[in-house]
């Protein structure tokens, strides 16, 4: 079946994920070990992304036990520090998003974050307007690779004069729960993450515009280690 909507998550499809020397100048930040900082960053997330918990709460728990945990303007800081690491658009994808939508394909972001954090996202990224559907967890309570959250997507981007089926979108993600989560519901799924790449072999196989498909830095494709399917 044709597919008439694409769906892409944020980290590591659109954007790069945090460079080594991101991460490293945040935990100097926050005073604590690039360790501890990358087992807790992921680790608390869930709330986070769910919008349960604040910015500052999230951040003092990754920083208990050292003193930033205490100092809410330092835990603000690091707050608006997080969201400026997740900030170099995947030319790749990003390019190609005009493209799809001449071609007359809904267009839609499907993405964990938390409120203030796409919230400040919407007014850095222009290129976000592209799309039709903004779909965070943080505004919605709902986290991948909950059923709720994909159901949610699907009645979304759906209309009475304009209904889309299951198997009529594609729906790109970097971690493999997520994706397997998606195709349970019937949705076409593709793992895509930016130091694989592989668009081009994913738009074949579903008759999409073909992207040109950048050749990423060398630098960067080395530079995996704050990436979060290296983390789940």
């Amino acid at each position: 079946m044709q597919i008439k909507c694409v769906v892409f998550d944020y980290g590591s499809v659109l954007v790069w994920p945090p460079s080594s020397s991101a991460c490293t100048r945040v935990a100097e930040t926050a005073g604590i070990s690039e360790q501890i900082l990358m087992e807790r960053y992921f680790s608390e997330r869930s709330p986070y992304d769910r919008d349960t918990i604040s910015d500052i709460e999230y951040w003092r728990r990754i920083t208990r036990g050292y003193p930033a945990a205490e100092d809410d303007k330092l835990l603000q800081k690091l707050a608006a520090l997080d969201v400026e690491i997740w900030s170099d658009p995947n030319n790749t994808t990003v390019n190609w998003l005009p493209a799809l939508k001449k071609a007359g394909l809904t267009l839609a972001v499907l993405s964990n974050m938390p409120e203030s954090f796409c919230t400040a996202l919407e007014k850095r990224d222009p290129w976000l307007q592209t799309f039709n559907y903004l779909i965070f967890s943080g505004r919605v309570k709902l986290n991948k690779p909950e059923p709720a959250i994909y159901q949610l997507l699907l009645n979304t981007i759906s209309t009475e004069s304009e209904p889309c089926l299951p198997e009529e979108v594609l729906f790109l993600d970097d971690l493999k729960d997520n994706v397997n989560a998606a195709r349970q519901m019937g949705i076409n799924t593709e793992l895509y993450n930016v130091f694989t790449g592989g668009l081009t072999a994913i738009a074949e196989k579903y008759g999409l515009p073909i992207p040109e498909e950048l050749p990423p830095p060398e630098d960067r494709l080395q530079d995996s280690a704050c990436a979060p399917h290296h983390h789940f």
